[in-house]
């Protein structure tokens, strides 16, 4: 493992556990919690040890974050997304794989990564769909740790106030741009240094139009100086990010990015300009969430968290 990865990771996850030590709890970690915490550091620690584990392993350990997550964010809050609204977390989890099977198109026709040590057949299916329903969890659980450790309060939520067109056209033309130019390149040439382009072309397109149908949207939240949310999504996505590229670095089965772009600087194996990406994939995994639950009428996992979101 990279020693500057090695170290960053370790301070990061140090000051994770110092903030929330220090943070007043309304609860203990519970029993859930502390079993996830068991699992994704058992999984670490083995793979630390370079014993060669089952794929599934690894999407089993992403369960554990996620539950590991909610369970801090519950003891700090007396909610989390789980617990105050189970039904729209099942959802959530379900949504995330099909959320994120435009990345998987993309990947194909501009190539920035691929796979290996993964099973063949069916299994193979079963193991992936597990991991992408573990993407949106981790990343809306990890945006509701940071704003339950960063705010006594649960932030305002804004007031819902349609975005106007005039302020919303350029943003979605600029979103269309990240979402056509890629395509129009050289495969392998060009093309998989734009794919991180996607990171915010339907951030781009999709969030303004949650905004102008008066739906939630990070656009406003900008404006309206409201932007704490936009900043604890961006930080989640680093955060997985950086925590996807220590752990896939030391499994025998995962992905490796073909991108040249900075490849000479690295954490693990990911180049840092993927962390750029990362940190605007975050805003557009909640916009993207927003989009699809108020399109297919489905209830919605807000970040942050709230009593009032109880479905259960």
């Amino acid at each position: 493992m990279p020693v500057a990865g090695l170290v960053l990771t370790t301070l990061v996850v140090s000051g994770l556990i110092a903030s929330y030590v220090r943070t007043p709890r309304q609860h203990g970690f519970g029993g859930i919690g502390w079993t996830g915490l068991a699992i994704l550091c058992g999984h670490a620690t083995l793979l630390f040890l370079d014993i060669e584990l089952h794929p599934a392993l690894g999407a089993l350990a992403w369960s554990g974050y996620v539950a590991a997550v909610d369970a801090a964010v519950y003891s700090l809050r007396a909610h989390s997304l789980i617990r105050s609204a189970p039904r729209s977390f099942v959802w959530l989890a379900a949504l995330s794989v099909f959320l994120w099977m435009p990345f998987e198109w993309y990947n194909l026709q501009l190539a920035g990564w691929y796979r290996s040590g993964l099973p063949t057949g069916p299994s193979r299916y079963v193991v992936l769909g597990w991991l992408f329903a573990c993407i949106w969890p981790a990343l809306l659980e990890t945006a509701d740790l940071l704003l339950a450790l960063a705010c006594r309060e649960v932030p305002a939520r804004g007031s819902g106030q349609a975005v106007q067109w005039r302020t919303a056209l350029p943003v979605m033309a600029a979103g269309v741009a990240c979402l056509v130019v890629p395509l129009l390149v050289p495969r392998l040439d060009l093309g998989e240094h734009l794919l991180p382009l996607t990171a915010i072309g339907f951030l781009f397109v999709l969030d303004p139009l949650n905004g102008m149908r008066g739906s939630i949207s990070l656009l406003h939240d900008w404006s309206a100086s409201g932007r704490t949310r936009v900043l604890a999504l961006a930080a989640a996505g680093l955060l997985c990010c950086l925590a996807c590229d220590a752990l896939n670095s030391l499994a025998s089965a995962g992905w490796h990015s073909i991108a040249t772009l900075g490849a000479g600087l690295k954490l693990f194996d990911l180049p840092l300009p993927g962390y750029l990406a990362a940190a605007a994939f975050g805003p557009q995994a909640f916009a993207m969430h927003a989009f699809a639950t108020d399109v297919l009428d489905l209830p919605r996992a807000s970040v942050p968290s709230d009593p009032a979101d109880d479905d259960g």
